[in-house]
This record gives C-alpha cells, structure tokens and sequence, in this order.
C-alpha cells in the first residue's frame, strides 16, 4: 500500500468516526427533545434480562416492573444485552438508538444499487445517506422501532449484509444463524438458503444458530432448557395476538374471529401457501442475481407468517420499496418508478394502521372500512409481492453462470 492510499485510508477512518460521533450526539439530543429517555419500554426489556442473568434469577419468570413484560427471547439474547445492563440507562439508551440509526445508513447503502450513485451523487455519498436515515425516521416501522428500542434494525441490518456478500465469502450465512438464536423470526431464511443451494451459507446459518445455543446451555443451562421446551410454545406470551400492530396472517385472522377455533388451521394454510409462493419468487429473483430483492421478498414470508409481527418489524419496507421501485422502473419506466416510491414510502409514513380504534379489543369491532387502513401494512406487502411476481419475468432468463447452482 502507497503512502497516498495509507492517508485516504486514515482520512477515510476519521471521516467513520467523526459520522458515529455526531450520530450519538445526534441521538442523544433527539431523545431528550422526544422524551425517550423516560420509555423505550423494550430496551428496558432487554436491560431487564441481562440484570437477571447477572444476579442469577429466572429469566422467564421475571417481568418489568410497571408494565408486567416478559423476557420473551432465547437466552442468548438475555446474555448479548448483559453489557447494555451493566451501564447507566442513558448511556444504554444512547448507544443502542446509535446502533440503530447507523444501521438505517447500512440498509440504504446495501439495497441501493450501484447505479444509483451517479458521478455527482457519489461524491456525496455520506451527506445522501445521512439525508436517506433522517429521512427514514418518518416511516411508521423504523420509528416504532426506534421509540420502542426494538431490536430489528441491527437484525435486518445483519442478515441483509451477510448475504449481498459473494457466495465464497468466509462465514457467509453465519450471521443469519445468529439473528435466529437471538430472535425466531428470521428462521425461514434457512428455507431460503436451501432452495437456492446456497448450501454453505446454509452450513454456516445452522454453524451459528448452533452457536448461540451452546453459548446458551453454557451460561444458563436450566433456562436454555425451560425456553427451549416450553416457552418457545406460547405465542400468546409476547402479547394479544388481534392487536392492530400485528400485522400478520395471525394478525388479521385473530382480528376477524378473535379465539376461533378456526383461525390455528386457516393460518397454518395461509402461511404455507404464501410461504411456498414467496420462496419460488425469491428463488427467481435470486438466480437472476437480484440478491436485494430475493432477500427482500423473503423476508415477506417471515412478516407474514410469523403469529406476531409487530408493525416495527416491518423495517423491511426499506430494502423491499428500493426492490419494487427497481421492478416498476424495469417493467414500466422512469415516471411510474418514481410514482411507486413516492406512493409506498409515503403510505408508511402515514401510519394509516393507527388511524382507526385500537387496544382493549377494539379491533374485534371494526367495519369494512376501518380494517383497510387497520391491515394497512399486510394490504402494502401483498401489492408489492404481486407487482415483484408481474415484473419478475424480464429478469428470469439473467441469470449468470457463476450463480446457477
């Protein structure tokens, strides 16, 4: 390495820590305006198992005092938040919406393509990025996310960059395998990995879901157990399954016929089918070396198949509306692409999910036309799969031979 390049390197380096300092500021001074600093109530969650794990208590008994909540992930997860236990709830609340925040930037810089950064653009890449992160902070998911201090940013942000990576990357699907120790959700992604032969990264996934097990029955070998077993069963645990954040199958079923007998086995159908259905597209858009759109797309089938999927689990709405505006820009043109962005971007931002009655089973009582902005997210998801199916014939025949498997 030249002497020349050593100094861009540096410059380069000092640029990173410079965006990460004015980040945390930056955070910082939005929470206190907010008034973050006295919620946050997952945060205070995750806090609360990682203080359980250090006083030796039981991590699925406990609850938050005030709220009742449980510690509703695997262990790891209890153990990964250890350090945010250990300091001072504003240095916790900081750090963690920091993270969060950088991995907006990471997401857009991910899902955008290469074609996107013009000469002009390109020179102005961090100020692009810092307006695209701000900006994102309207959507409906990313700032439920970020007021909750959910988690789901970093786990998007991990599982995104893991596999954009070429498919002989070292430990390329390790992460995936650690996002599903840390929290269940992602765990059709290693359907993903398999029906596309990405038979390494599927290795690596299992590598680190295995992992974090281990490191699990390691530290809290009773409670890994008791999890593992039991509570990784009841999915009234993490809270009432008709409410209007949970925009899933299960979601809008519970919303219809509230303990139906009915609704277990027309949910199992209705996730089976949209499953299969998501995997062929996926798969398609995968061998045509469209990674951020198979990636995208997969993620649908997570959403919708999961029993709960809180409206800020939909930070996949990012790299999903960069792949719909791409397809629309492909099959139809400049001037509807734009349109798309403008319309898919701007109904999230309009949060049209929290316009009609909510909590206390409100839901049950909807009309017609409350449930439309009600399922809003579910109703989004569903326009976008089926414009990804439509366009996804011209990329069919693209795919290069480095990629068929």
């Amino acid at each position: 390495m030249t002497a020349t390049s050593t100094e861009i390197h540096r410059t380069d380096r000092r640029w990173i820590v410079v965006a990460v300092l004015g980040c945390a500021a930056f955070v910082a001074l939005g929470a206190w305006a907010y008034g973050l600093f006295d919620g946050m109530i997952d945060l205070r969650v995750y806090r609360m198992g990682g203080s359980v794990l250090l006083d030796r208590a039981s991590l699925y008994d406990a609850q938050l005092p005030g709220s009742g909540l449980p510690f509703t992930y695997p262990p790891f997860a209890a153990i990964a938040m250890v350090p945010l236990a250990a300091v001072p709830w504003g240095v916790a609340l900081v750090v963690w919406t920091t993270i969060s925040v950088l991995c907006i930037a990471a997401i857009w810089r991910a899902a955008l393509p290469a074609t996107a950064w013009t000469q002009h653009l390109s020179n102005k890449k961090l100020l692009v990025l810092a307006a695209l992160t701000l900006a994102s902070l309207l959507l409906e998911p990313v700032w439920q996310t970020i007021q909750f201090g959910q988690i789901n940013l970093l786990l998007t942000a991990m599982i995104l960059l893991d596999l954009i990576r070429p498919r002989d990357a070292r430990w390329r699907g390790f992460w995936v395998g650690v996002t599903i120790g840390i929290k269940l959700t992602p765990l059709p992604f290693l359907a993903f990995l398999l029906i596309t032969k990405q038979w390494r990264a599927f290795r690596n996934a299992l590598l680190g879901l295995l992992a974090t097990m281990a490191i699990g029955f390691a530290v809290v070998p009773n409670q890994s157990w008791e999890y593992w077993t039991v509570v990784i069963r009841n999915a009234n645990r993490v809270g009432g399954l008709a409410y209007t954040a949970n925009q899933s199958f299960m979601g809008f079923l519970s919303r219809l016929g509230d303990d139906a007998g009915w609704i277990q086995p027309v949910w199992f159908v209705l996730s089976a089918i949209f499953g299969l259905l998501v995997l062929w597209l996926a798969r398609r858009y995968w061998l045509a070396d469209e990674r951020v759109t198979a990636i995208s797309v997969m993620a649908l089938a997570v959403l919708y198949a999961s029993p709960v999927s809180w409206s800020h689990h939909w930070v996949w709405i990012i790299p999903l509306g960069i792949s719909l505006v791409r397809a629309v820009d492909r099959q139809w043109g400049r001037r509807p692409a734009i349109v798309t962005a403008v319309l898919w971007y701007g109904l999230f931002v309009l949060r049209s999910i929290w316009w009609v009655p909510y909590r206390d089973d409100r839901e049950l009582s909807w009309t017609f036309w409350q449930s439309i902005p009600g399922n809003s997210h579910l109703i989004l998801g569903l326009v976008a799969f089926a414009i990804l199916a439509v366009a996804s014939g011209p990329v069919k025949d693209r795919t290069p031979q480095a990629q068929k498997p």
